[in-house]
């Protein structure tokens, strides 16, 4: 069961900043350190001053905690003064195989009762790193606020949640703001108790994944378990609950990419030998294409009929091409919702198997690293920057979810949702002693 609950979220002050742009940026976890010093220098109060503080060792996350105060004190950040839904919109463009394409990505952000994976409310489907955990823990920790949110998964073949969604917000947003990578962000204010009180039933029946941010969930059930109070029931008290974004599996704004994997440091004659060895499970074919938009074209058409990965090698002209075959045996790659997922084909039948990357490798990325970009990935190949790469088609959404709600946990970096939710547009304080604002269901 799926409880969620209006918040009074913490905002960066409409009236103060007529612009939020400056002021948003991406999750912490894909910021470089480039552009964090160009986030930096955006505009004093952007969000990675307060989600990626600067300071030695465990000193910045009480810069965190200062920051925030002078924020508070300032005006800069209020807290809405009515419990709230808020329906967030992205819209952008994305190349494709036909020249850019249009997309509005739907959802809204409201507090979720935490629960532990195995309760099988909230899914997760790739496992996690303890490192980005212990550092997200100490600065919520320090700071007792959430400065972004979990992205999640619900399925809603009718519509049903977005259509009661869509008829609370009125034609202008509260803020709508466009970021420099051309993305647009839209956030509207759900105050109606009665259409609060119907999304939450709606949601009440149903389990959630998550789609980005499994560190973050994690970390906001750590939190919760060192912050409760004793004396105090169960999801009575704000700690008990986190900060969900939830969009319907079944919105066609959804964009996954696909994530190339490139290897390093092996030996030449493991490459060499690969089509051959790989025979047994794979159709093995050589072809001529080597710009990045015949290659994703062949994918796309070849992934319809079978698993199929394109290879390139540095110093080799053309492409090898591996179509599972119908007689493949894939009984080492699990039940049948595990087994014709590419990303588990590529690795339980060529990485580990053939090339020895197995999944101690692929954490410290000691001979596998990634890219969501097909031309990157094809410019660092040629570069001989790595000796080959293994382009792919992305992970469909019902895949990943046929494959959590029946309990299995996917490769790391088996899916990468496009565009990235901002950080900065939603807040949310954490007082322990506050109970959350319940909608009556």
């Amino acid at each position: 069961m799926a409880r969620i609950a209006p918040f009074r979220a913490l905002r960066f002050d409409p009236a103060r900043f007529a612009d939020l742009a400056p002021l948003l940026a991406p999750p912490y976890d894909v910021i470089g350190e480039v552009q964090r010093k160009e986030l930096e220098a955006r505009h004093p109060r952007n969000i990675v001053h307060l989600d990626l503080p600067r300071g030695e060792g465990d000193a910045r996350y009480d810069n965190a905690r200062t920051q925030l105060d002078t924020w508070l004190a300032e005006g800069t950040l209020r807290q809405d003064a009515l419990p709230a839904l808020y329906r967030y919109e992205q819209s952008f463009s994305f190349p494709g195989a036909a020249g850019p394409q249009d997309y509005t990505r739907k959802g809204f952000i409201s507090l979720i009762e935490l629960s532990p994976f195995s309760a099988r409310v909230v899914l997760p489907h790739e496992h996690t790193l303890s490192g980005p955990k212990v550092d997200r823990f100490k600065l919520i920790r320090a700071t007792r606020a959430h400065f972004s949110q979990v992205f999640s998964l619900y399925r809603d073949p009718a519509g049903t949640i977005e259509a009661a969604l869509d008829g609370a917000c009125g034609a202008a947003p509260e803020v709508d703001a466009t970021t420099p990578d051309g993305c647009r962000h839209r956030l509207w204010v759900v105050t109606d108790e009665a259409v609060i009180a119907a999304v939450a039933r709606e949601m009440a029946p149903r389990s959630v994944m998550i789609a980005d941010g499994h560190h973050r969930y994690e970390t906001m059930v750590a939190i919760r378990d060192e912050l409760r109070p004793a004396n105090v029931p169960l999801g009575h008290s704000l700690v008990d609950w986190g900060v969900m974004f939830f969009a319907r599996a079944e919105d066609p704004g959804l964009l996954v990419l696909p994530t190339h994997r490139m290897v390093h440091g092996l030996p030449a004659e493991a490459l060499d030998t690969l089509a051959e060895r790989s025979r047994p499970w794979f159709e093995v074919v050589s072809g001529n294409e080597e710009d990045a938009a015949a290659i994703q074209d062949r994918l796309l058409r070849e992934g319809e009929k079978a698993v199929t990965f394109a290879l390139r090698r540095a110093g080799t002209a053309g492409t090898t091409w591996l179509k599972l075959r119908a007689d493949a045996d894939l009984a080492r790659l699990g039940p049948p919702t595990l087994a014709r997922l590419d990303v588990s084909v590529l690795h339980g039948l060529v990485l580990e198997p053939l090339l020895g990357i197995g999944s101690e490798a692929m954490a410290r990325q000691s001979n596998l690293t990634y890219s969501h970009d097909l031309r990157e990935t094809l410019g660092r190949v040629a570069s001989s920057q790595v000796q080959a790469a293994f382009l792919m088609n992305a992970t469909k959404v019902s895949q990943v979810l046929d494959a959590c709600e029946a309990g299995f946990v996917l490769p790391q970096k088996s899916t990468y949702f496009q565009p990235k939710l901002a950080t900065g547009l939603v807040m949310a304080r954490i007082d322990p002693g506050q109970e959350p604002v319940l909608p009556k269901v």
